[in-house]
C-alpha cells in the first residue's frame, strides 16, 4: 500500500510538473502573439506621426486588423497622455473612459521606455470582466509620454485550458509575476486576486533557485492543504505558471481501497495474508503501470486536442518540405482532407510567386532557429490564401524537422487594401478630382469589397424633394432612368416630425416589399434587394443616398453595414467639397460684380465732381443774364432754356452722385409704411392706369433710419422701371415688413451684416430679365431700352441709395417670370421720435447790397470767376486767390479785412479745410464756407455732414450761393 500511495503521488508530481510546462509554453505563445500585436500597432502608429496624429476611425480599423481574430485578447485600446481611454476594438465611436488610475497606466506614464508591462487582475470599465492587461507605452518623438497600446487578457481564456486537464476538483492553475502579483487563478477566487504571492515558499525557497519544478506543501496565501505544485517560469515574460493539485483528489481512492483490504486481511489467515501480500505486489506494480500508460495517453491526447483546437493552422515538415503531421485547422483553410495533405510536400501548397521563396525560407529558419514570413496556399477550390508563418527549427533523432504555425490574413490584407483604396480616393478629392470621377470610385470601391453588389450613389435635386441620376455603371441604363426624378421616401426611411429626417432602410426582398414589389424596373433588371444609406453633409443636410443592389433575397452582415456607412462618409466628403467648391466660385463672381459696381461708383462720382464745376458757371451766369433781361425780351426764353438744360444736367449727376454714395443724405427715423402710403398717390399719377399698384404694409409701423427723400426716389425710380417691364396690362406690388438676417444668408451675400432689417419689396409681372441681364442691371448707363428711352441710371441711383443707407439689394428674376427687388434696410429704435420735413427757411432775393469782405479760395477758373463777379455785383469786397498759397499770402496783406472764405474743397498743395484751419489762427473770427462738387470725405461720413460744417454743394444758383453767404455772415 505504501508503495502504491509513492507511486501515485509520483505519478501526481509528473502529470503536475507536465501540466506546468504545458501551461507556460501555452501562456508564453499567447503573451508573445499578443506582444506583436501591440508592437505592431506601436510601430504603426509612430510611422504615422504618433497617436494624436492619427483619427480614431484609423485606429479602431488597426487595432480591430490587429487583434480581431486573436482569441486570447478580449480587447485591444488605446489610452491617450491623459488617461482617457480613446478608442477600443469592441466598439466604434468608443466610449472614452478614464483609466489614469489603473497601474499599467501609472507604470507607462513614470517609465515611458520601460517597454512591455502585465497589469494586476480587474473588473474592466469597458466590459465588467475580470481582465489582466500587457501593455506597452507609446513615445511621442521627443521622447516623452503619449499614451499607451494595450491588450487585455479574458482571464476565462485560461479556463479552457483548466477544463481540457483532470487537476481533480480542487485543482488550481494560476499565472503568477515575478513579482508575486497573480494575473490568473482557475478555477476563479475573487480574494487570490489580492493576494500577494512574493513571501509564498515558491517564491522565496524554489523560483530563485531553478526555473522550473515540483514541491510539496502544506501551506499557501490560498488554503492550508497538502498540494503537490509545480511551477514554470515562462523564459520570454516575467510570468511563472503554477498548477497545484491537492492530494486528497488523488489519494482518496487510495486510501478506500487501503481500508477495504485491511479489513478483509484481518479475517484471513497468514497464509492468505502472506498470498495477498505477493498478490498486492503483483497488482502495485500492474498499477504502476497503468497508471504511467494511463498518464502517457492522456498527455498523447491532451496535446493532440490542444493542436486541433488551435485557431492556426500547425505543421510538421522535414527539412524537404514533406508535410509529417498537420492539424485539422490546415484541412479547414485548404479544403483538403488530413491524408491528402500528408502526401503533398509545403511546395504543392504554395502559389507560383512564392514557391521559389521556399527553400529561403527553410534554410533561414534552420539556421536562425526560428523565422516569421508572409506567404500563401493554394485552396482545393484554387482560392489564394495570404498566410503568415511562424516558423521553428527542430531536431528528432538527429533529423532536422520544422514545426510551423500558419495563420490566415485574408482578412488582415483586405483590410489594407480597402484601406489603401479609401486612402487614394481621399487623395483624389484633395488633388481636385471632378465629382463624377469621385463618385465612380467610391462606387468601385464598394463593389470591390462586398461581392455581387451592384452600387448606386444618387444625388437629391436643387429642389430637396428629388433624387437623381448620380453615378451607377453597374445597374442597366434603363434602370437608372428609370429611378431618377424619385423621392427620397422609396430608398429612405423617413423619420421625425416634420418627415424629412431620414435613416438607412434594408430591404432583403424587394418582391415582399409594398414600395418595391410593383416597381417593374426592378424586377426587369433582375434585382432582388436594395440597401440604402443616406448621405449627410456635415452640416446633417440630406445630399443623396449610397444603394447597394443584389440579384437574390438576402441581408446585409456586419461589414456589408460598414462598407455602406464607409462608401456614404466617403460620398459626403466628395460632395461637400464640390459644393463648396460651387458655392466659393458663385461667391467670387458676387464679390467680383460688387467690386465693380463700387469702381464704377468711384468714377461716376469723379466725373460727376467735373461736370459740376462746369455746370455752376453755366447756371449762375445764366440767371445773371435773366434777371437783366426784360420779362418781355425774347432773349428770355434762351436763357430759361439754358436754366432747364442745367437744371436737367444737375439732374443727372445728382443720380450719379447718389450711385457713387457721393450725396449728402439727411438721415432721420422715419416710417417707411407712412413713406409708401404718402408717395401713393404719386406713384398712381406716374404709372399708366393699364399696370394696377398693391401696397402690403406691415402691420403697424416700420421705423427705419433714412432719407425720406432718397426712399422717395428709389420708390419712383423701381416703379417706373417696373412700367416699362410690362406690356400691357400688370400688377406692381409694393411690400413692407420686418426680417432677420442671420450669419449664413448674409456669408452667402458679400457686403451684408447679419441682423434684423426693414424690407421693402418691388414686384412685377412683366418680362423679366436673364442672367446675363442680371448681371449689369446696377451699372450706370446700362439699359435695355431702345435709344432714347432711358439715361440708365435708374437702377444704379437706387443702388447708390440703398447702399448709402447701410441697406443692401437682392434681385429675382427670369425671362418671362418678372422682377422682385428686395431691399434691405436698417431699423431704427421704436422708441424714437418720428420727425417730419422741416419747411425750407425762405430766401433772400440776389442783388440786395451786403456788406463785409470775402476772399474766394478756387481752382477753377469758370467757377472762381463766376463767383468773384456775383459777390461784387452784390455789394461784397471780394479777395480772389487760385490756389491755398496765395490765399495765405493775401490773409497776411489783409489780416484784420476779411470776413468769410469761401473756398473749394479739393485743391492741389492744401485742402480747403486745412486752409481754414491755417487761415484761424491769425484771423479768429474768420468764418467759413465750403463749396465742392460732391460731399467729400473730409465732412461727410456714412452720407452725413459733420455737425458745424458749412458746406453747399455744386451746382448751385446765384440765389441760392448769396443766400448761403448772407447765413454764414450772420
Amino acid at each position: 500500500m505504501v508503495s502504491e500511495r509513492h507511486a501515485i503521488i509520483n505519478a501526481a508530481e509528473k502529470q503536475s510538473e507536465g501540466y506546468a510546462r504545458a501551461l507556460g509554453e501555452h501562456a508564453g505563445s499567447a503573451f508573445a502573439e499578443a506582444d506583436r500585436a501591440l508592437q505592431d500597432i506601436a510601430s504603426e502608429i509612430d510611422q504615422r506621426g504618433g497617436v494624436e496624429r492619427v483619427d480614431q476611425r484609423t485606429l479602431f480599423h488597426l487595432i480591430r486588423r490587429q487583434g480581431g481574430d486573436t482569441p486570447q485578447i478580449g480587447a485591444i485600446f488605446i489610452v491617450n497622455r491623459k488617461g482617457v481611454m480613446a478608442v477600443n476594438s469592441l466598439e466604434f465611436p468608443s466610449r472614452q473612459i478614464n483609466v489614469a488610475d489603473r497601474d499599467y497606466f501609472l507604470s507607462g506614464k513614470d517609465n515611458p521606455n520601460a517597454g512591455l508591462f502585465f497589469s494586476r487582475p480587474l473588473v474592466s470599465r469597458l466590459s465588467n470582466c475580470w481582465r489582466f492587461t500587457m501593455t506597452r507605452p507609446l513615445v511621442a518623438a521627443d521622447g516623452s509620454f503619449s499614451g499607451l497600446v494595450a491588450a487585455a487578457f479574458e482571464i476565462d481564456y485560461f479556463h479552457r485550458f483548466y477544463t481540457s486537464t483532470s487537476l481533480g476538483p480542487r485543482g488550481k492553475v494560476l499565472l503568477i509575476r515575478t513579482d508575486g502579483a497573480p494575473l490568473v487563478n482557475e478555477p476563479f477566487a475573487e480574494n487570490a486576486y489580492t493576494t500577494d504571492f512574493q513571501q509564498s515558499a515558491l517564491f522565496r525557497r524554489y523560483l530563485p533557485h531553478a526555473p522550473a519544478g515540483t514541491f510539496r506543501g502544506s501551506q499557501s496565501p490560498l488554503d492550508t492543504t497538502p498540494r503537490i505544485i509545480s511551477y514554470y517560469r515562462i523564459s520570454r515574460f516575467p510570468v511563472v505558471a503554477v498548477v497545484s493539485l491537492h492530494q486528497g483528489d488523488f489519494l482518496d481512492s487510495w486510501r478506500q481501497k487501503a481500508v477495504f483490504q485491511a479489513t478483509i486481511l484481518a479475517g484471513l489467515s497468514l497464509t492468505i495474508l502472506l498470498l495477498m501480500h505477493l498478490l498486492m505486489n503483483y497488482l502495485d506494480r500492474l498499477q504502476g503501470t497503468q497508471n504511467s500508460l494511463r498518464e502517457e495517453q492522456e498527455q498523447v491526447r491532451l496535446k493532440a486536442a490542444q493542436i486541433d483546437a488551435a485557431n492556426d493552422a500547425i505543421l510538421l515538415t522535414d527539412s524537404e518540405g514533406h508535410l509529417l503531421h498537420v492539424n485539422t485547422t490546415l484541412c479547414h483553410m485548404t479544403g483538403f482532407t488530413q491524408d491528402e495533405l500528408l502526401r503533398k510536400n509545403l511546395r504543392d501548397l504554395q502559389t507560383p510567386e512564392f514557391m521559389t521563396c521556399t527553400d529561403v525560407h527553410t534554410a533561414t529558419t534552420l539556421e536562425r532557429g526560428e523565422a516569421i514570413f508572409e506567404s500563401a496556399y493554394l485552396a482545393k477550390g484554387g482560392e489564394v490564401l495570404p498566410v503568415e508563418i511562424h516558423a521553428r527549427a527542430m531536431t528528432d533523432d538527429g533529423k532536422d524537422l520544422i514545426l510551423s504555425i500558419v495563420r490566415d490574413i485574408s482578412e488582415r490584407k483586405r483590410n489594407e487594401l480597402r484601406e489603401h483604396t479609401r486612402l487614394r480616393i481621399l487623395e483624389e478629392m484633395a488633388t481636385g478630382a471632378g465629382l463624377a470621377d469621385l463618385l465612380l470610385h467610391i462606387v468601385g470601391f464598394v463593389e470591390q469589397e462586398c461581392r455581387g453588389a451592384l452600387c448606386s450613389i444618387l444625388l437629391l435635386d436643387e429642389d430637396e424633394q428629388h433624387l437623381r441620376r448620380g453615378v451607377a455603371p453597374s445597374l442597366p441604363d434603363f434602370y437608372n432612368q428609370a429611378v431618377d426624378g424619385q423621392r427620397p421616401g422609396q430608398w429612405l426611411l423617413s423619420s421625425g416630425a416634420d418627415g424629412r429626417r431620414y435613416r438607412r432602410m434594408i430591404v432583403d426582398d424587394l418582391a415582399a416589399h409594398p414600395s418595391w414589389r410593383d416597381f417593374i424596373p426592378a424586377r426587369e433588371a433582375g434585382l432582388r434587394a436594395c440597401w440604402a444609406e443616406p448621405v449627410f453633409s456635415s452640416e446633417d443636410e440630406l445630399l443623396g443616398t449610397v444603394a447597394m443592389y443584389y440579384r437574390e433575397p438576402r441581408a446585409p452582415d456586419q461589414f456589408e453595414i460598414q462598407m455602406i456607412e464607409t462608401a456614404a462618409h466617403l460620398a459626403s466628403i466628395a460632395i461637400g467639397r464640390f459644393k463648396i467648391e460651387e458655392r466659393r466660385n458663385h461667391l467670387e463672381v458676387q464679390l467680383h460684380h460688387v467690386q465693380k459696381i463700387e469702381a464704377i461708383g468711384q468714377l461716376a462720382g469723379g466725373i460727376a465732381h467735373d461736370f459740376n464745376n462746369l455746370l455752376t458757371p453755366i447756371l449762375v451766369y445764366a440767371e445773371m443774364m435773366q434777371n437783366k433781361l426784360a420779362k418781355d425780351d425774347p432773349q428770355r426764353s434762351k436763357t430759361q432754356g439754358i436754366i432747364s438744360a442745367a437744371c436737367k444736367a444737375r439732374d443727372l449727376t445728382q443720380q450719379l452722385l447718389s450711385f457713387g454714395r457721393k450725396q449728402m443724405l439727411t438721415i432721420q427715423p422715419v416710417d417707411l409704411n407712412g413713406i409708401v402710403r404718402m408717395f401713393q398717390d404719386i406713384l398712381r399719377r406716374t404709372i399708366r392706369e393699364s399696370v394696377s399698384i398693391d401696397i402690403r404694409l406691415a402691420p403697424g409701423k416700420v421705423v427705419i433710419l433714412a432719407d425720406r427723400g432718397q426712399i422717395e426716389q428709389v420708390l419712383l425710380n423701381l416703379a417706373v422701371n417696373a412700367q416699362d417691364a410690362i406690356t400691357g396690362n400688370g400688377t406692381i406690388i409694393v411690400e413692407t415688413g420686418h426680417v432677420v438676417l442671420d450669419n449664413e444668408y448674409a456669408r452667402l451675400h458679400p457686403g451684408m451684416r447679419p441682423g434684423p432689417y426693414a424690407l421693402l419689396a418691388f414686384s412685377d409681372n412683366g418680362c423679366g430679365m436673364d442672367d446675363e441681364t442680371l448681371v449689369h442691371i446696377f451699372e450706370p448707363f446700362f439699359t435695355t431700352k431702345q435709344v432714347g428711352h432711358g439715361t440708365g441710371l435708374g437702377l444704379a441711383t437706387v443702388y447708390g441709395i440703398i447702399k448709402q443707407h447701410e441697406g443692401y439689394i437682392t434681385v429675382r428674376s427670369g425671362s418671362g417670370e418678372g422682377t422682385t427687388f428686395c431691399l434691405y434696410l436698417p431699423l431704427g429704435h421704436h422708441e424714437t421720435a418720428i420727425k417730419e420735413l422741416e419747411p425750407v427757411a425762405p430766401t433772400v432775393a440776389p442783388g440786395t447790397p451786403r456788406g463785409g469782405s470775402i476772399m474766394v479760395v478756387e481752382d477753377n477758373d469758370m467757377v472762381r470767376e463766376m463767383a468773384v463777379e456775383l459777390l461784387e455785383s452784390s455789394g461784397y469786397r471780394v479777395l480772389v486767390a487760385d490756389h491755398p498759397a496765395a490765399a495765405r499770402e493775401l490773409a497776411r496783406q489783409n489780416r484784420s479785412a476779411i470776413d468769410l472764405l469761401v473756398t473749394d474743397v479739393v485743391m492741389p498743395e492744401m485742402n480747403g479745410r486745412d486752409l481754414y484751419g491755417y487761415l484761424h489762427e491769425s484771423l479768429p473770427k474768420l468764418r467759413v464756407l465750403y463749396i465742392s462738387g460732391y460731399a467729400n470725405e473730409l465732412f461727410v461720413h456714412d452720407g452725413l455732414l459733420e455737425e458745424g460744417i458749412d458746406f453747399l454743394q455744386k451746382p448751385f444758383t446765384a440765389e441760392r450761393f448769396l443766400e448761403r453767404v448772407r447765413q454764414a455772415l450772420e
